[in-house]
């Protein structure tokens, strides 16, 4: 793990360990057909006003912008199936779901702002 700084303040921890979260349960989203995403697009509406000025503020607003335009994918993709083209959405959704959450997890890890 790497730090920026040594000294890392009570709430920076907090922060870092609801992004965690936040981001976790987007993950386990994928393997529960995105039942866990919405704890953690709330999580992240709701801390992001406490995080403004930190590195975790930009991880809070890329959960809310993904989960945001997951919402509307997955929609779009269920709702075209019948016409198989929704197939294709849903597919493009899940990996764009992979990327996102692998990208903030690791970011996060080391410390970095998404």
């Amino acid at each position: 793990m790497s730090y920026d700084h040594a000294y890392v303040t009570v709430r920076e921890e907090r922060l870092h360990t609801l992004g965690l979260i936040a981001w976790v349960t987007y993950a386990v989203g994928l393997l529960t057909a995105w039942v866990t995403g919405p704890i953690g697009f709330i999580l992240a509406l709701v801390k992001l006003g406490d995080s403004r000025g930190t590195i975790y503020e930009s991880h809070f607003r890329a959960v809310i912008r993904s989960g945001i335009i997951l919402f509307i994918g997955y929609a779009i993709g269920w709702i075209t199936t019948p016409i198989l083209i929704g197939f294709g959405i849903l597919a493009i959704m899940w990996i764009y779901n992979v990327w996102v959450v692998v990208k903030g997890i690791l970011r996060l890890v080391d410390r970095r702002p998404y």
